[in-house]
């Protein structure tokens, strides 16, 4: 519900950044005024951690071969955790568990 200007650059890889950059410079020539010193980027960060779907210990869900991971499913709080609830699931998808 409130917002906190910052510098973009301290949370998004730098590639990433000149990609944005890029691609602002690109639609400006569509719509003139786009990337100007006025141009204002948001940042947003998204949690789900409320909401928390129902799976097995294979993370599962009640849908045969539909599986829920990481921080979307409600499941982790955070990269590495959600990372390795992908690995998991991968690899018993492939028979490796």
């Amino acid at each position: 519900k409130s917002a906190v200007p910052g510098d973009l650059s301290f949370v998004l890889p730098h590639r990433h950044l000149t990609s944005i950059v890029e691609s602002l410079k690109a639609f400006d020539r569509l719509a003139p005024g786009l990337y100007s010193k006025n141009t204002l980027l948001y940042g947003v960060e998204v949690k789900f951690y409320s909401s928390k779907v129902a799976v097995s210990s294979n993370f599962e869900t009640a849908v045969k071969n539909m599986y829920a991971i990481g921080d979307g499913a409600g499941i982790t709080r955070g990269l590495m955790q959600a990372s390795v609830t992908g690995v998991a699931v991968a690899r018993n998808i492939a028979g490796k568990t």
